[in-house]
């Protein structure tokens, strides 16, 4: 038994009125986003906190500044949008209302849990990340459960330490204004409308022109990606190569010889002339060299760091947040989903510098007493940087607490410094260069040795010395098309043409793969990717330009310039205008039989009769659905109805992979000993 307040409770089953009404003194609640988030609040401000289960859900209670507090988990999202217009002929889509996120009996205890406790508080402290994210959640919680009535506050923070913790909880934040809130709600609503309607457009498509009920999706930022990695692919499609001849020679100076590189040949009789050097002299017309400084790469936000971790170690942007979130929560580095290149004095430096230099050594060795920085800032938060909180870590993860952790000591290091040397020759109308690279002081590369300075020696010169020519080698090639993109040039290419969210943009990309729009690491289009991007590329309901404009008017709100109501409104008629003229297209109809022919491009596991091929999820003419491997042709039938996804599990009877359609998993092996287990 605990007690607080003169009242015994039970650890493990209690009423939220009898706790949170026990207390003369009415108590302070302060809602989470996560349970680790929450776990650390309650440790910051009474490291003597208790756990308790009200109704089974998790609450954190203790003292802060002689108030009770009640610290109580969020999970998230506990609302999201929902329309009640079921008939998916049906569209636009405006009719739509905020809702329990879940219909499982979990989310309805919460938020029944919560609500007695916001009745018997009287004060709410929102204590979620502090993006839009976290204020809508935390917004969407105190408006559906009667919060309003209450004190509401802000605790802002940008790492789970107890040292910034305490201060954030004594200086918080009042919330006359919910712009941030009012900005991701705002964006809520547009996306589901847009998307929602974009949908049942494209399925009635493909209904009407084929009779098959195919599940698609889009959305006004997929859309305008998904166009881009179309008109990508249909560039190298169309691409002709057109024939060229690269020049390289071998210059001798001073009994030194080095590499010279000439102009790209575009004739036959340039290249004849070209090789016509061989054993002449050229001579030396300029010729220059110093010092170059190279000052360490700026500290990390989000996008950089994703791409980064994907250059240095193939994983995914979404994956590489997946990981960064769960190093927050650990209060290992700070809050991750920001903008930012910048690192405020106020984290204290050297307090960090000297914790990490239990791990790295050379923390101590930084000369700079502030660091180097970019030009992009973050109003929420400061760069990513590790906190000096240490914990043992493997894989993935420490492979990215580990280039945070380098990046942030780098940022406070001594210049690279490279002696770099130029030279031109000239020879019968060629001019032919040769750049050289020493390094002679590695300075921030000796923490972060994730950048490669090629060296290569020549030897100094005068203008006017005679440089024998020994060698030349013409070489014939072709231009190439454009390279496609990857996940991490997409993102980047995101970035630049601001669309989507630095939270959201990953997610865009991993959603493109899961509809089996596109494919591969060196992304490629699928027919159904292709069929989809080529229907909406003649229209003008989902731009480049109509995205963009409304992520800024979607920033204006954030910032106190735009109106909620007037961006949905100007939103909503756009997109009721546009679906007007929408035309019905028989090449995306022939397009969809070609996919539903080939199949759908998403693998639902590796295939154990092979062990080489992917188990690709096909749809027959008659509607039929079934697993077929790309390799060795191996199928299997699966259901005809519900969404199936893979259970990321074989089974232990025949290790065929496990799939699984609603609350069911099943084994697709019609010669398994065991064909249908249920929730193996």
């Amino acid at each position: 038994m605990l007690r607080a307040g003169g009242v015994a409770w039970s650890a493990h089953r209690l009423d939220a009125a009898e706790v949170a009404g026990s207390n003369p003194a009415r108590p302070t609640l302060i809602i989470a986003e996560k349970n680790d988030a929450a776990k650390r609040i309650a440790f910051a401000l009474d490291r003597s906190y208790k756990k308790l289960s009200v109704d089974g859900i998790p609450v954190y209670t203790g003292l802060w500044n002689s108030i009770k507090i009640y610290v109580i988990p969020a999970r998230g999202h506990l609302y999201t949008l929902k329309t009640d217009v079921a008939e998916l002929s049906l569209f636009p889509v405006l009719d739509v209302e905020w809702v329990p996120a879940a219909d499982d009996k979990y989310v309805a205890k919460l938020l029944d849990v919560i609500k007695k406790f916001i009745k018997e508080t009287s004060e709410i402290i929102i204590a979620c990340d502090y993006d839009i994210e976290g204020e809508t959640i935390g917004y969407n919680i105190v408006k559906y459960n009667g919060g309003f009535e209450k004190i509401v506050k802000r605790a802002k923070f940008s790492t789970l330490t107890v040292e910034e913790l305490k201060q954030s909880f004594n200086s918080l934040l009042s919330r006359e204004k919910w712009l941030m809130a009012d900005a991701g709600r705002t964006r809520h609503y547009i996306d589901f409308i847009w998307g929602i309607s974009l949908s049942r457009l494209l399925m009635n498509e493909v209904r009407q022109g084929t009779g098959k009920r195919l599940s698609l999706s889009i959305g006004r930022v997929q859309g305008p990606t998904l166009i881009e990695i179309y008109n990508r692919e249909s560039e190298i499609n169309s691409y002709v190569p057109k024939p060229y001849w690269k020049f390289k020679a071998v210059g001798e100076l001073r009994g030194q010889e080095f590499e010279l590189s000439g102009p790209n040949l575009k004739s036959v009789d340039e290249v004849e002339r070209a090789k016509k050097l061989k054993g002449k002299y050229g001579k030396v017309v300029f010729f220059d060299k110093g010092i170059e400084e190279i000052k360490p790469p700026y500290p990390f936000n989000l996008s950089d760091l994703q791409k980064e971790a994907y250059r240095l170690f193939g994983i995914q942007p979404w994956e590489s947040l997946s990981i960064l979130e769960k190093l927050y929560l650990r209060a290992l580095i700070s809050y991750p989903r920001t903008s930012s290149q910048k690192l405020p004095p106020t984290i204290n430096y050297r307090s960090i510098l000297s914790k990490l230099g239990q791990r790295y050594k050379e923390a101590g060795n930084v000369s700079r007493s502030h660091p180097v920085e970019g030009p992009m800032d973050d109003p929420a938060h400061p760069a990513i940087y590790p906190t000096g909180e240490l914990q043992p870590l493997t894989g993935s993860e420490y492979k990215i607490y580990d280039l945070v952790a380098r990046r942030f000591i780098s940022s406070f290091y001594r210049n690279v410094r490279v002696a770099k040397k130029y030279m031109k020759v000239r020879a019968d109308g060629f001019d032919l260069e040769a750049d050289g690279a020493a390094v002679i002081d590695k300075g921030w590369l000796e923490v972060y040795p994730f950048r490669e300075i090629r060296e290569k020696s020549i030897p100094d010169a005068e203008v006017g010395e005679e440089v024998l020519i020994k060698d030349v080698n013409v070489e014939l090639t072709f231009t190439k098309p454009p390279s496609r993109y990857t996940p991490s040039s997409l993102l980047e290419w995101m970035e630049t043409n601001e669309i989507g969210t630095k939270a959201t943009r990953a997610d865009i990309i991993k959603t493109l793969y899961k509809r089996g729009y596109i494919r591969g690491n060196k992304i490629e289009i699928t027919e159904l990717g292709f069929s989809v991007a080529r229907y909406f590329s003649f229209s003008q309901i989902i731009t480049l330009e109509m995205t963009r404009k409304l992520e800024k008017s979607l920033e204006n709100i954030e910032f106190g310039k735009a109106y909620p109501g007037e961006i949905l409104n100007e939103s909503a008629m756009f997109l009721i205008e546009e679906l007007k003229n929408a035309k019905r297209s028989e090449e995306m109809v022939e397009l969809t039989k070609k996919y539903l022919a080939a199949g759908t491009g998403e693998s639902l596991g590796k295939c154990p009769v092979c062990g080489k091929g992917d188990l690709i999820l096909h749809i027959s003419q008659a509607g039929k659905r079934y697993l077929k491997c790309n390799v060795c042709g191996a199928s299997a039938p699966l259901p005809r109805k519900g969404k199936l996804v893979s259970a990321k599990k074989n089974c232990s009877y025949c290790g065929w992979p496990l799939i699984k359609r609603g609350g069911w998993v099943f084994c697709p092996n019609p010669n398994c000993p065991s064909s249908k287990l249920k929730n193996a």
